[in-house]
């Protein structure tokens, strides 16, 4: 049944191809819509397939640089 209509769709689209520019536009829009919502749903698929990482190196070496900053101006007020 999906291919049936695919191919309703196709012929509906080849035939507003020939109406002139208003089926040209029609006929864009309609492919622009489409890619769209592809890359749309690409990412919807991405963002349930792979899962965040809890893990933030950067918020990790950051905590690290501070502490060790810290204790290195502790030792230069001490000694």
């Amino acid at each position: 049944m999906k291919l049936v209509g695919c191919i309703l769709v196709a012929g509906v689209l080849g035939i507003l191809a020939f109406i002139g520019p208003i089926g040209w536009y029609a006929l864009t829009a309609i492919i622009v819509g489409v890619i769209f919502r592809s890359f749309w749903l690409l990412k919807e698929i991405h963002q349930h397939i792979v899962p965040v990482d809890p893990y933030d190196g950067v918020k990790d070496a950051y905590e690290r640089y501070i502490l060790e900053r810290e204790e290195r101006e502790k030792q230069e007020q001490n000694g």
